[in-house]
């Protein structure tokens, strides 16, 4: 690895500020879309993320003399909405402590609970060394500006190590992933469940066959041009359904902005009523490499099972058709377990600017990691597969 001198830092208002191949020549060789400059810019054109929602982008660049080297996705926080590690207890703890909560800094990829985050550095470069610069020029950042610190959620595995010699503290969270290992078809999985679920399954998806429902794959470029806007009001529908708990930030001009953009990446399953020419419901799904991450769904109106071949058994039977092999539905709870997807933890990290807060989450995290590893455990234990592997 290279070690690089005069290193200068430049914080930015919006990503329309950072050349994008620049930015995208530091994403080479990862296939996901959430990090890539095209995704961040449409959240932020698109009216998504927006100081006036609570989501002020703050990103963060590291340049050397020949030319941009690392780079950071990065938001100030009003609020805990949208980011899916639910740090709300520790929000109560600092007003009881009388510490100042917000503004915080949060990197992801707003409303998106996928593992990817990391900062973007260049192959060439020494990485810890990078890290580090990027890490030590945030918390000045936070000092300044009376940040109360900064949290990195849904971080790969590999740089999560990095972030935690230099301090942060790592949370642990429960997720949701299904593995094909090669299946020959939907019935070839199914002959891997106990004969329960095995039943179970087939009576779901047979319910909806008997009302008559149908449904659709639309992959790419087969989407048509009307279901982008109807897939945002399936989309609003869903998430009016949760009132003060919904993660209602995304547009319209942001689903249209999808159609233009990542089209290439997009799976869209749609569902029909009997007779009916307009979708009954829809649920679209991102489409990476060998990887496929469910992401919206909405109905029009209540359809028992519907859920369930939307969102769980079509993406694995498409995926199956095509031979891809990991499947992330999303934030879920235990019928996720019980359709066979596998629990598995993710990570957040954190470190808290006043010392008192960050004590505290330093000698109390450890037993809450432990419990999170129980659930997922516990979870595990009711999945419906005839072995375990």
């Amino acid at each position: 690895m290279t070690s690089v001198p005069n290193l200068t830092v430049v914080w930015h208002e919006n990503i329309a500020s950072i050349t994008p191949q620049a930015w995208n020549n530091l994403c080479s060789g990862r296939d996901i879309p959430f990090l890539r400059w095209e995704w961040l810019h449409l959240l932020e054109t698109s009216g998504s993320v927006a100081s006036r929602n609570g989501w002020q982008p703050c990103h963060l660049t590291i340049h050397s003399p020949s030319g941009m080297v690392g780079a950071a996705p990065l938001y100030l926080k009003a609020h805990s909405d949208g980011e899916f590690v639910f740090d709300h207890a520790w929000a109560q703890l600092a007003a009881g402590m009388g510490v100042r909560y917000y503004p915080k800094l949060v990197g992801m990829s707003p409303f998106s609970p996928v593992t990817a985050y990391r900062f973007l550095v260049a192959d060439h470069l020494d990485e810890i060394k990078i890290c580090t610069v990027m890490v030590r020029e945030i918390e000045r950042f936070c000092r300044r500006h009376d940040v109360s610190g900064c949290g990195f959620h849904f971080v790969t595995t590999a740089w999560g190590r990095i972030l935690e010699r230099l301090g942060y503290k790592v949370w642990v969270h429960q997720g949701f992933v299904w593995m094909n290992p090669g299946f020959t078809s939907f019935e070839d999985y199914l002959g891997g469940l106990k004969a329960n679920q095995r039943r179970n399954v087939r009576r779901e998806r047979g319910r909806l066959v008997d009302r008559g429902i149908t449904t659709q794959c639309l992959y790419g470029r087969d989407i048509p041009e009307s279901f982008f806007s109807q897939m945002y009001e399936f989309y609003a529908r869903h998430n009016d359904r949760f009132g003060q708990w919904s993660c209602k930030f995304l547009t319209p001009g942001f689903f249209q902005g999808l159609r233009d953009t990542f089209r290439d990446n997009l799976l869209i399953i749609a569902a029909y009523a009997p007779g009916e020419i307009k979708p009954l419901a829809m649920s679209l799904l991102i489409v990476a490499g060998d990887r496929v991450y469910g992401r919206y769904w909405g109905a029009r109106r209540e359809e028992e099972f519907l859920h369930f071949e939307l969102c769980y058994y079509k993406p694995m039977e498409w995926m199956i058709q095509h031979g891809l092999r990991l499947f992330d539905p999303g934030m879920g709870g235990v019928h996720k377990a019980l359709r066979g997807f596998v629990s598995a933890p993710n990570y957040s990290l954190h470190m808290f600017q006043d010392p008192r807060l960050h004590g505290v989450m330093a000698t109390s995290i450890a037993e809450t990691n432990r419990m999170e590893l129980r659930d997922i455990a516990a979870l595990n234990s009711i999945l419906p597969y005839k072995r375990r592997g």
